[in-house]
């Protein structure tokens, strides 16, 4: 989940579908802005595609939330 800067949203949710591993990115209105779905192998994937969209400017804060 991230939470942009006003106005970001929709460029910073195009700009994610571009990534490697990510299913979805969906810009919603609340506490967040934008709800992203990746599909990894392992941890260590994880680890860079966060790293990767928290240097996206715009990008404010990240939640992560892991299921398996």
């Amino acid at each position: 989940m991230l939470l942009t800067s006003v106005g970001k949203e929709h460029e910073i949710a195009e700009e994610i579908t571009k990534y490697d591993h990510v299913t979805e990115a969906k810009v919603v209105y609340g506490s967040w802005d934008v709800v992203v779905r990746v599909s990894l192998d392992n941890l260590s994937q994880l680890d860079s595609l966060v790293t990767n969209i928290r240097k996206l400017d715009g990008v404010e804060q990240t939640s992560t939330l892991v299921s398996s």
